[in-house]
């Protein structure tokens, strides 16, 4: 008996000299915590910008359409431009519930989109701006 009760404290003094503060797990935990919060904004913030270049994409392939005279032409450009728009309104949406730092980057870049997936013969213009938007705000992010 006296051997276990020597044993046992003996493990209750290594663990107690061994053990980290009580509080250390909780800080290290608020830590872990805080990244995760950080790595889940900068992974909205890319799949963000990955449906602005999808978007951009799909205005650039607009063009024949911006291009053709024939009604029939003019009239699926319409309706695309249609389609595109609401996306990018989606896009806005998500852009508007990311921190305020993100959404004062992004949000100039939707108006070049809205003009990208027009109809105009200035659209294609607009296309290469906000590629070139996208493109320099994914720079400022992810250096």
């Amino acid at each position: 008996m006296k051997f276990f009760i020597t044993i046992l404290s003996a493990l209750f003094f290594i663990s107690c000299a061994t053990a980290p503060p009580a509080n250390k797990p909780v800080i290290a935990d608020s830590v872990k915590i805080e990244k995760n919060k950080q790595t889940a904004v900068l992974n909205e913030v890319g799949a963000t910008m990955r449906t602005a270049q999808s978007i951009e994409k799909l205005g650039r392939d607009m063009n024949s359409y911006r291009l053709a005279g024939d009604a029939e032409s003019r009239r699926t450009c319409n309706l695309l431009m249609e389609d595109r728009r609401r996306e990018i309104a989606d896009l806005e949406t998500k852009i508007k519930n990311l921190p305020e730092n993100f959404h004062s980057q992004l949000t100039p870049i939707l108006a070049d989109l809205n003009e990208c997936v027009s109809c105009s013969k200035q659209a294609k213009e607009s296309c290469v701006k906000a590629r070139a938007s996208t493109n320099k705000v994914i720079k400022e992010i992810y250096p």
